[in-house]
């Protein structure tokens, strides 16, 4: 996959879409996040996958620009 300038940007987009939906689910429906899931707060294993999406969002970029040929 070549790395262009335009899939940063759908990064910085996917980043900020992400953060601007949990953070509009906290504030719009916060009884979605009560409860619980095998014994782990729904709000914590929500806060755990943007954690990993970010991770994954890192690591995407970081692969995809060392595969960058120096110009």
């Amino acid at each position: 996959m070549k790395f262009r300038p335009a899939s940063t940007t759908v990064l910085a987009w996917l980043v900020l879409l992400a953060c601007l939906g949990y953070f509009g689910l906290i504030a719009a429906a916060p009884a979605l996040l009560q409860g619980d899931i095998g014994g782990w707060p729904r709000a914590i294993l929500l806060a755990l996958l943007l954690f990993l999406l970010f991770f994954a969002v890192t690591l995407w970029h970081i692969r995809a620009s060392d595969r960058k040929p120096d110009a």
